[in-house]
């Protein structure tokens, strides 16, 4: 018979299938094994024979799982609780919350402090050296934006002075406080000034966390091996200087041979602070994989990771601050010294096992040699980065490699680079940093180890972004037929482009989903959000107005002529739907005029409307029963321009002057044949394309859900630098500060080819960083 445990959120008894079920749709299968691992109970009760009840979801918990639930009430919530021992559950105080802090306003409202919870911040000082204060919260946090920003003297870590001392403190993980068990937390936090929200000094997570953002579609995983040292207490606030194991007399222990991975009394000194750290880092959900003896007396090595990008910073520091937290009942003192005692005996390192996608996958290996050479070039920087007084370590001796010097090899544990044997053998895996010092800040290591990784290999990815279009086509809801389908799919393929994908999106999905207001975003707010006076209007277009309507733009922006479509649609006393129809009819270059991409401005009965066309145009692609139909096209780069994809492959906006052999031409000229119910137009002009390889990859993205990150153009930009934050906020196509005047993201890229979308987007966020800098020295 299967094994039945007790869900502590319902009360009821499962087995894991029945689990399973239960929360089927709301789990992963993995997080719900983890759940009934540490979570669930052995039912202490023999069942009565019969039949099996099955789990409902409307179970009444009993009294003491009914407590704890109380806050979520729902049962679904049980499997995010901590993981911990199982007489947490027994310990946990009645009526415990879990989810947002109410601070202190909340903390008054309480007749008692017995339910709330212990939230202890952790972070680096001045001197990267961990410090900590506590706080009582109202409720458990569940994820890091339920905890608060908090604040501390700086002026006592060395990062402020007195006169200005507020420094904030901003979550950034949540551990399980493994000291004062369940349900008490510590909080990784990072340093921010309060007076210009700036990082604090030592605060080196920040620009950790950009790098590994830019790089994120890389992938990096890191695992470092950080040695240690126990030393026998001085004085008060003076460095010790004896390890423990080591004679009271002051003579030498026995040469290092036996104390690596030993065992035994007088060999494996300090096994106790090594177990017990080792036991409170799982219990916190540190993610430590081993520990071991090394090879000096008193000296240890413990292991955390593999984590990714800026995990591995906060697993170490906190794994960091647990120790100096266990040594306090053991009576030594934790020494992270490369060089903690002076003589033949090893130092201390922080061995940094690092890879990315490119490394982990078959032909791997080259990538790592290439990764190799580049770190070759710039060890001096790195070394700059891996700890003071490393030079004291990496003397060529005791398995380093000298510190002036750069090598790297197969297993080789003389060299500053080792690349493991498996590695070389399966033609992948991952490579060894062996100069990091014990003492060193894993933010400040892991931060230039990605940057030079990026660095060497963005150019390759930039390249390969460069050398392929991917376009989004989309015919249309007024022109979809299959023969009109037909006929676009042979003159794509005829072209040279490949169809990757294709499909139809019904109606009733673009409005649900709101697909055609984030396509037409931009072109959506010029028309009903934003007023004239919001408009940007380059000097060029204004000039092009000019001679179309013989009026300067200043002049009727004077008047009071221009108008948005939905205040115009009011001022001229018409519905929306008969606005668009005027609209439908201007004719270009001479009753409308286009500024820029999506920025129309046509004459209608004396005034001027900005993008009249949208007030009908979104009702065109979500009336019932109707579609779009796409195709996800891509091509070489060298073998036809983006500009000649849309001027000639598609044909200009206006289907009546489109070149002959057009897509927009073709559906104009044969729109009977083909089964259309009247003859394109401007706004009906039968088929969509994108404007630039960005734009597509926007559109891609909205339409059909195209992962940036594993996207060829889209891993090119983040390999550019551009985030995948600041990529999401320019798919909105802002207004943005670039060659001296305002101008529209997807206008300035309009028909560029890759390469050349890529450098510019490249050159507008560097304009965006210097900005950002010229406006921090000006604070300061």
């Amino acid at each position: 018979m299967a094994e039945k445990k007790v869900d502590p959120a319902t009360g009821e008894a499962y087995t894991l299938k029945e689990l399973m079920a239960h929360y089927k749709g709301t789990y992963k299968k993995r997080e719900l094994e983890e759940y009934w691992d540490n979570h669930c109970k052995p039912v202490k009760v023999r069942q009565s024979k019969g039949k099996a009840t099955k789990p409902s979801k409307e179970a009444k918990p009993e009294p003491k799982a009914k407590a704890k639930a109380k806050a979520t009430a729902k049962a679904k919530t049980a499997p995010s609780k901590p993981k911990k021992e199982s007489k947490d559950d027994d310990e946990a105080p009645k009526g415990l919350r879990t989810g947002k802090d109410a601070g202190a306003s909340g903390l008054a409202k309480l007749r008692t402090f017995s339910r709330c919870v212990l939230a202890e911040y952790v972070w680096l000082d001045a001197d990267g050296v961990t410090r900590s204060k506590t706080m009582t919260m109202t409720a458990r946090p569940v994820k890091v934006s339920d905890l608060k920003v908090w604040n501390y003297d700086g002026s006592s870590t060395g990062q402020a002075d007195g006169h200005n001392s507020e420094v904030l403190l901003k979550p950034r993980a949540i551990f399980n406080d493994p000291f004062r068990g369940f349900p008490h937390v510590m909080v990784l936090a990072d340093a921010w000034q309060a007076w210009d929200d700036k990082p604090a000094k030592n605060n080196t997570r920040a620009a950790c966390a950009e790098t590994m953002d830019m790089y994120k579609s890389l992938d990096p995983w890191f695992g470092i091996e950080q040695e240690y040292t126990l030393m026998k207490p001085g004085k008060v606030g003076l460095k010790p200087t004896m390890p423990l194991g080591f004679n009271t007399d002051g003579s030498e222990p026995a040469p290092q041979g036996p104390y690596y991975t030993g065992a035994g009394y007088n060999v494996a000194i300090g096994r106790p602070v090594a177990d017990e750290h080792y036991k409170m880092c799982l219990e916190a959900g540190v993610k430590i994989s081993g520990i071991n003896a090394e090879v000096m007396p008193g000296q240890w090595e413990f292991q955390v990771g593999p984590c990714r990008g800026i995990e591995m910073g906060d697993h170490l520091t906190m794994s960091r601050y647990i120790m100096l937290r266990v040594t306090e009942k053991h009576g030594c003192v934790c020494s992270f010294d490369p060089k903690p005692k002076e003589g033949d005996w090893n130092g201390a390192g922080c061995h940094t096992n690092f890879s990315v996608t490119p490394m982990r996958i078959n032909g791997g290996y080259d990538c790592i040699i290439k990764v190799c050479e580049a770190f070759g070039k710039v060890a001096k920087d790195h070394i700059a980065e891996y700890g003071e007084g490393n030079d004291k370590r990496l003397t060529g001796k005791h398995e380093t490699c000298d510190i002036n010097t750069f090598k790297y090899g197969v297993a080789n544990r003389g060299a500053s680079i080792r690349i493991p044997r498996d590695a070389e053998k399966a033609g992948r895996g991952y490579m060894e940093d062996r100069r990091p010092a014990a003492n060193c800040d894993p933010y400040r290591v892991t931060n230039i180890i990605m940057k030079t990784t990026g660095e060497c290999l963005s150019a390759e990815i930039v390249e390969a972004g460069s050398k392929t279009h991917t376009a989004f086509v989309f015919i249309k809801p007024h022109a979809v037929t299959d023969k009109v389908k037909t006929l676009v799919k042979d003159k794509l393929t005829a072209e040279g482009l490949t169809i990757k994908h294709e499909g139809s999106i019904k109606a009733e999905l673009i409005d649900k989903k709101k697909l055609i207001d984030t396509h037409y975003g931009a072109i959506a707010a010029k028309a009903v959000k934003m007023k004239p006076s919001d408009l940007t209007v380059q000097e060029k277009a204004q000039e092009e107005f000019e001679k179309q309507f013989g009026v300067k733009w200043s002049k009727v922006m004077e008047d009071g002529l221009v108008y948005n479509a939905m205040d115009a649609a009011k001022k001229l006393g018409i519905s929306p739907d008969e606005l668009g129809k005027k609209y439908d009819q201007l004719k270009k270059g001479e009753t409308i005029i286009k500024f820029g991409g999506g920025f129309y401005c046509g004459k209608v009965d004396g005034i001027y409307v900005i993008n009249g066309f949208y007030m009908n145009m979104r009702s065109k692609f979500t009336a019932p029963g109707t579609s779009i139909y796409y195709y996800e096209v891509e091509w070489p780069a060298e073998k036809m321009s983006w500009a000649d994809f849309r001027g000639k492959l598609l044909g200009p906006t206006d289907p009546a002057t489109a070149p002959a052999g057009s897509l927009r031409n073709l559906i104009y000229k044969d729109w009977s044949d083909l089964g259309l119910k009247a003859q394109p137009d401007t706004g009906d002009n039968g088929v969509h394309a994108s404007a630039s390889p960005f734009e597509a990859l926007a559109e891609r993205s909205n339409w059909v859900r195209a992962s940036v990150s594993k996207d060829a153009f889209g891993k090119a930009l983040l390999a550019s630098g551009v985030s995948m934050k600041m990529a999401r906020e320019w798919f909105d196509d802002p207004a943005v500060e670039f060659e001296g005047g305002k101008k529209s993201v997807f206008d300035m890229l309009e028909d560029l080819d890759a390469g050349e979308c890529l450098k510019k987007l490249a050159n507008l966020l560097n304009e965006i960083i210097a900005f950002k800098l010229q406006q921090w020295s000006l604070r300061e």
